[in-house]
């Protein structure tokens, strides 16, 4: 009896784990024509975050990704951890991309993944950001529960809205009190209240 009770548990257990491995988004490394974009595993992550980022102000928004990260299930980090863009034809670093939150996480953000990204100054108005951001979110596009995008810039940085015009955002609020712009890219097929009632409902 004993020795049934133990292999009982012993295969509850295993497929406890199992159900939590297939739950967890798997770190996916993508490519485009030009560009390689490499996720960081969560060591590489905490890693960075002690190195020299790129700037002072984009280094505060990566500790507050890992914080949010922090926040929420393990299974979820691929939504939070930062991605290296490297260009392919000689492996030069380019920038870096990031989604902000996980599709369930956030009340105000449900079915919504926000995009947040940096670009160094030497690779700017080449289009490699608006190359990366499409592929960005075509992956997240893809994924269960998220039917849109989301990103919010400043009124004062033209190079970054380019970007969101180029890969189909469209802006949909304003706020003056912080010269913020809201920009969303919800793609035809994908209405909030259709995604709502499928997953949802």
């Amino acid at each position: 009896m004993l020795t049934m009770i133990s292999s009982l548990f012993s295969v509850m257990s295993a497929n406890a784990k199992e159900k939590k491995r297939k739950k967890e988004i798997p770190l996916v490394e993508l490519q485009t024509p030009r560009l390689k974009i490499v996720p960081l595993s969560k060591e590489a992550f905490s890693k960075k975050l002690n190195s020299d980022f790129d700037g002072e102000e984009f280094h505060e928004a990566m500790c507050e990704l890992q914080e949010r990260a922090a926040a929420d299930k393990p299974c979820r980090f691929a939504w939070y951890t930062n991605r290296l863009i490297f260009r392919l034809e000689d492996g030069a670093y380019i920038g870096s991309v990031a989604f902000m939150n996980s599709p369930e996480k956030d009340p105000d953000k449900v079915g919504l993944i926000e995009i947040g990204y940096s670009v160094k100054e030497e690779y700017r108005s080449q289009g490699y950001m608006t190359e990366a951001v499409n592929a960005m979110c075509d992956w997240a596009l893809a994924q269960p529960k998220v039917y849109g995008m989301i990103a919010g810039v400043k009124d004062d940085n033209p190079a970054s809205i380019r970007v969101l015009e180029k890969c189909g955002f469209v802006m949909t609020d304003h706020s003056d009190a912080l010269s913020l712009q809201v920009w969303k890219k919800i793609p035809e097929g994908k209405q909030p209240l259709r995604f709502f009632r499928r997953h949802f409902g």
